[in-house]
């Protein structure tokens, strides 16, 4: 029912103020919408130029909906990177006596994790250098919001905020957070972005929490956090926001074992004691890099493990080990991303004095079935560290 239902309002949807009927005088509606929620996502802006009836149904949420319906939706991940830098633009920076020039300027690298191509989303008007170092990234109601992160050129820790339309295919920037913070945790709950934790300008650990609603470009302040929680891991799962491990500043780098999440009904945190007990030596292991959320599971990567959380038990078990690659050195700094029904890996693969980026893609093992790992190919141009990164489906 619900799919008629959001069929029937996206022709309504098309059909105002088309003279004479339908959107578009060739082919009958239903066939038309058809072959419409077929085209790929890098196109919907050259849709948005036939006419103001396809314009209308192209950004509406009806129309991302049905593609979901119809199997026609993608799968995809956003990265941080730096950008490859021409050696037109080397040369230009080679002959400044600042050395801030030499700073990598960071742009988003989208992932179609279906069609495995990759490509670069425009740059920002207006920032010359680029997006913040280690911003953050959340994908939202078909936005990608950045936020977060220092410039380079200063150092200072930025609020800025920046939101990319994938259906308009333009940046426009957005409210200040309303407090400077840094490895934080966030994520999407509705049409909000929870932004919890990390620290501020002095390094002071932090335990308050923040959301930016993507439909009104507002913040509001939410209940805070019990502990402060610095460098701590923010996922959602069946609607619930998880902010994982961290630390206090009096206990700097000493990971907290307990997760608290967030219930957007009740704006209240309940806490998990003991969540995350794989404490390690290794500090590059001691915190949960990232997590993901897939078919009401959460998995994570702790070392060169796959892992996957039972809220029953209260308990992680390994399910895959990331396979080595002996051609390619070994893999580290590894990142986990949700896309349809398999989970993304991202790493740096490291042989002697050369690092590149390294990308695979896991279904996980069900029953009698094997898991199954495929390698992602990648060019020249997208092989740099990926800082942070994001999945949606659209």
């Amino acid at each position: 029912m619900a799919d008629y239902v959001a069929y029937n309002r996206m022709m309504e949807l098309g059909c105002e103020g088309v003279n004479g009927g339908g959107l578009i005088d060739a082919l009958p509606d239903d066939v038309f919408v058809k072959c419409l929620v077929r085209v790929p996502l890098q196109w919907h802006a050259n849709l948005q130029r036939v006419s103001r009836a396809v314009r209308e149904l192209v950004v509406s949420k009806e129309y991302y909906e049905q593609r979901r319906v119809e199997g026609a939706s993608g799968s995809f991940v956003c990265m941080l990177q730096p950008m490859p830098m021409s050696t037109e633009v080397l040369a230009e920076k080679c002959c400044s006596f600042m050395a801030a020039c030499f700073d990598p300027v960071y742009g988003v690298t989208l992932l179609d994790v279906t069609s495995r191509e990759w490509q670069r989303l425009p740059a920002i008007p207006g920032l010359p250098r680029g997006l913040p170092t280690f911003c953050k990234l959340v994908a939202v109601k078909g936005k990608l919001v950045a936020m977060g992160g220092w410039w380079q050129s200063t150092w200072e820790p930025s609020r800025s905020v920046f939101v990319y339309d994938f259906s308009s295919q333009r940046w426009s920037q957005g409210a200040d957070m309303l407090s400077v913070r840094n490895f934080f945790a966030c994520g999407a709950v509705g049409s909000k972005v929870v932004v919890a934790g990390g620290h501020d300008a002095e390094k002071k650990a932090l335990r308050s929490v923040e959301a930016f609603d993507v439909e009104t470009g507002c913040w509001e302040k939410l209940e805070s956090m019990r502990e402060e929680r610095d460098e701590c891991t923010g996922v959602v799962m069946d609607g619930r926001f998880y902010v994982v491990s961290g630390y206090g500043t009096e206990s700097q780098g000493v990971f907290r074992k307990s997760a608290e999440v967030y219930d957007a009904g009740v704006n209240a945190w309940s806490l998990i004691e003991n969540m995350w007990p794989l404490v390690a030596r290794d500090a590059d292991v001691a915190n949960p890099s990232s997590m993901a959320a897939m078919a009401g599971r959460l998995y994570g990567v702790h070392g060169k493990d796959i892992i996957v959380y039972s809220p029953e038990k209260n308990a992680w078990s390994v399910v895959e080990k990331v396979p080595e690659d002996a051609e390619k050195g070994e893999m580290a700094s590894f990142s986990i991303a949700a896309t349809g029904s398999s989970l993304v890996i991202t790493g740096l693969a490291r042989k002697n004095d050369t690092a590149t980026l390294r990308t695979l893609s896991l279904i996980p093992g069900c029953g009698a079935r094997k898991a199954q790992w495929v390698t992602v190919p990648c060019n020249d141009q997208f092989l740099n560290m990926a800082q942070t990164s994001c999945s949606f489906e659209m």
